[in-house]
């Protein structure tokens, strides 16, 4: 193991303390040096590497590549400029030889559909008391930034029987396979390897585009097409987004990633499309003689900052809600000294564990970095999602819309949503409700039975080809993509693996359902596992979290990771490259001061939440 005495130290306490009980279940003084020991192994024994043969970079013209962000994401790491641009492909947690998907008639077994029906369909909403809707809705913001796996191949399907009664439309449910990477031959006897869409950085791509046109389009004036001269991004007199003109759905909001859209994303991005325009204009006073692409260049630097600081130290401590999850999560950018220290005295050495990651040493941990088909897995979580929208008025919290999942989709959100209440009503109203509980029983059924155009119903109902069960879909991708399945994945990670159905869950119910559906706890899919383990006590939730201790592990890796490999968040997090102005606005702003700076009249409401992502004070009849 590589790294400092400190750091090998750390990783053997954690192998020590593991053997015993799970890192939740020591005193806090045991178990914060155990995770950040747990990282150290993990950043060792849990990163590899699929690409075999890069492709190759072609400069933009006239771009600064030492001091801003690319469209494609090249040029990051100056040494392999092609590291984590779209179009590279997604590595593994797991060893190479461990990631085949798995073929027929395995990869049916069980009938991912039966999965869908017995185990994780909603038969009562089961809700997350101290978060509210911004949750998910920040969380598919973040995904959309992370990584695509972009269209799916439509000459290959997956095509099973569905279980004896189900009332799935033709008996059949076909599924679209994921397109591997095709394009690098010569890997016989290797995994298939898959290519993301997006950058794979932490860079705003949701909001700017990973590709030239789209880019262009987002940076444009709505009627004109003309690119905006002050650097600013496009949003029209109201506030809100302009739509995406030539668009297959009527009333599609334009982003810099609009897939699967719906309320929660387009509040997400309008609120950091007014927040670059915001950075822009402070910018503009210390730089009045700069011009529109630079401005741009600079807006975009600090807002892709403030979002992986918002989702650093606010996002996750708030599905982490406890003493040791907060700490360990706000860590990875303050260090243990924490905030108030480093306002005060800056930082303590070079290393990340006092001082945390911004402003220490790039470091890759031996693999180029990439997102990972693994993070990409744990990241599952559409149980988050409830099946009725209640949409109000902030100053009296009366009901203006009640409607389900397919009432806030695509061009509803335009044509039915924004015509009914204000911008604000909706954002009050997704901080007054509550997401749903990552437990089994729990998935939308509005998403296990989703017409593939929700704009549009299906004019038959027995064409299975029109719908999706996302819940069977999410399943199925896993096994496809080489995702071990539930214990093998434990395994992977070091972590204790159940023997049997009475160590995974403490749930009498769920034992006996899940020995129905799998007949042996090997056969658990991850998703099944992360969902059934929450009522466990050999390996349970950790009390406060919000997610499995399993995807915990995924997270302490990867989050970090994404900051640590990241030049503009390591050697080049620095005034210089930001600017002075640039540097001090994501060191005072939060989420918070975000909401308050484009929504004052809301402030009474969040006013007084510890945590944005908390529920808000609800208005009252005047």
């Amino acid at each position: 193991m590589s790294g400092s005495i400190l750091e090998r130290l750390l990783g053997r306490f954690a192998d020590l303390t593991s053997r015993g009980r799970p890192w939740y279940r020591w005193p806090f003084l045991v178990a914060m040096p155990t995770l950040v020991g747990l990282r150290v192994n993990m950043r060792a024994r849990n990163l590899f590497d699929t690409e075999s043969d890069p492709q190759p970079v072609v400069p933009e013209p006239k771009v600064d590549v030492r001091n801003q962000r690319t469209i494609d994401g090249s040029h990051n790491d100056l040494g392999k400029p092609w590291m984590g641009m779209a179009g590279s492909r997604f590595g593994r947690n797991v060893p190479i030889p461990d990631s085949f998907g798995e073929e027929e008639p395995g990869i049916y077994d069980p009938n991912p559909r039966l999965v869908s029906i017995k185990l994780l369909q909603r038969r009562e909403f089961v809700p997350v008391p101290h978060l509210n809707l911004l949750a998910p809705a920040w969380l598919q913001f973040m995904v959309h930034d992370w990584l695509s796996h972009g269209d799916n191949d439509p000459a290959v399907k997956h095509e099973f029987p569905v279980p004896e009664g189900d009332d799935w439309p033709d008996g059949r449910m076909s599924i679209l396979k994921t397109t591997p990477d095709a394009r690098r031959p010569g890997e016989d006897g290797r995994p298939a390897a898959y290519v993301n869409r997006e950058t794979h950085w932490w860079d705003g791509s949701q909001v700017y585009g990973s590709f030239p046109a789209r880019q262009l389009l987002v940076r444009s004036d709505p009627e004109t097409g003309a690119l905006l001269a002050d650097g600013k991004v496009a949003v029209l007199p109201n506030g809100l987004l302009p739509l995406h003109k030539g668009h297959k759905t009527p009333g599609q909001e334009l982003a810099g990633v609009n897939g699967n859209w719906w309320l929660g994303l387009s509040i997400m991005h309008t609120i950091f499309a007014r927040e670059h325009n915001s950075i822009v204009d402070r910018l503009r006073i210390d730089h009045p003689a700069a011009d529109g692409e630079w401005l741009f260049q600079k807006a975009r630097l600090v807002n892709a900052a403030l979002m992986a600081k918002i989702h650093t130290t606010e996002w996750t401590p708030a599905l982490m809600n406890s003493p040791a999850g907060r700490l360990a999560m706000r860590g990875n950018w303050w260090g243990l000294l924490g905030e108030h220290y480093g306002r005060a005295y800056g930082r303590l050495g070079e290393g990340e564990v006092l001082s945390g990651i911004p402003g220490s040493p790039a470091d890759h941990h031996g693999a180029p970095y990439a997102i990972t088909e693994e993070f990409t897995a744990v990241y599952r979580m559409h149980s988050l999602i409830p099946d009725e929208f209640s949409l109000r008025r902030h100053e009296t919290d009366e009901e203006v819309l009640r409607t389900d999942f397919f009432g806030v989709t695509r061009g509803k959100v335009r044509t039915e949503i924004y015509a009914k209440l204000p911008f604000e009503d909706a954002l009050y109203s997704f901080a007054t409700s509550n997401p749903g509980a990552l437990v089994l029983h729990n998935f939308p059924n509005g998403l296990r039975k989703m017409p593939e155009a929700p704009l549009k119903q299906p004019e038959h109902a027995e064409d299975a080809s029109v719908f999706i069960d996302l819940a069977a879909t999410d399943i199925l991708r896993d096994r496809e993509r080489g995702v071990p399945r539930y214990c093998a994945f434990r395994r992977h990670l070091g972590m204790f693996v159940p023997k049997n159905f009475e160590e995974l869950t403490d749930d009498k119910e769920w034992q006996a359902q899940l020995r129905d559906v799998y007949g042996e706890v090997e056969k658990v899919d991850l998703l099944v596992g992360t969902l059934a383990e929450s009522k466990s006590s050999h390996n349970g939730t950790p009390p406060g979290f919000g997610f499995s201790d399993t995807a915990f592990r995924i997270f302490i890796l990867l989050a970090s990771r994404r900051l640590k490999s990241d030049r503009f968040f390591t050697e080049d997090f620095r005034p210089e490259v930001y600017t002075r102005a640039g540097f001090d606005w994501i060191r005072d702003n939060n989420f918070k001061s975000v909401l308050d700076r484009h929504f004052p009249d809301l402030a009474v409401h969040f006013a007084e939440a510890r945590n944005v992502f908390f529920p808000w004070r609800r208005g009252s009849a005047r």
